[in-house]
């Protein structure tokens, strides 16, 4: 199965499905989406991730939700709601922490049928993935050591390219 994510906002509810081995490939447009969504007026009452045809998230995905929820929540909004996690997905939402953040549901939830694949196209710049990852950093202090050496790579080759 082929990565991709693809995204719909219908009236005030975002919908995105993620759908294979997602990774920071499909991160780039997804957040440029979702973050101008999440900063709009009217704000959106839901976020709704369908992961039932995803069989793997790498942390960079891991972390734009956690950012993501932390914009929903500073916008009013509650629990981004994610549905249908396989056992691979849950676990790794919980061994990451991502699992109390989020509400967790296997309920149908009837999404609309023209959802915009965003597949995997722009490369993920370090910023993003760094972002990304301190937001999971940010989590817990196993996450901190976990990603420790990336970011601290992230953050030299940022400030590199500032320098030239």
């Amino acid at each position: 199965m082929e990565e991709a994510a693809y995204f719909k906002e219908d009236g005030d509810t975002v919908y995105i499905r993620a759908e294979g081995h997602v990774t920071a490939a499909v991160c780039p447009g997804l957040k440029s989406r979702l973050f101008a969504r999440l900063d709009a007026q009217p704000r959106a009452q839901a976020v709704v991730f369908d992961l039932a045809p995803c069989e793997y998230m790498d942390s960079t995905f891991l972390g734009l939700i956690v950012g993501a929820q932390k914009r929903f929540a500073a916008s009013g909004g509650d629990k981004i709601l994610v549905l249908h996690a396989n056992d691979a997905c849950r676990g790794l939402l919980r061994t990451i922490g991502v699992l109390g953040l989020v509400a967790l549901s296997d309920e149908n939830v009837a999404f609309p049928e023209d959802l915009e694949r965003i597949g995997a196209g722009t490369r993920a710049s370090a910023q993003l993935i760094l972002d990304a990852h301190e937001e999971l950093s940010g989590l817990s202090e196993e996450n901190r050591r976990r990603f420790a050496g990336l970011t601290s790579i992230l953050r030299d080759a940022i400030r590199g390219d500032k320098d030239d």
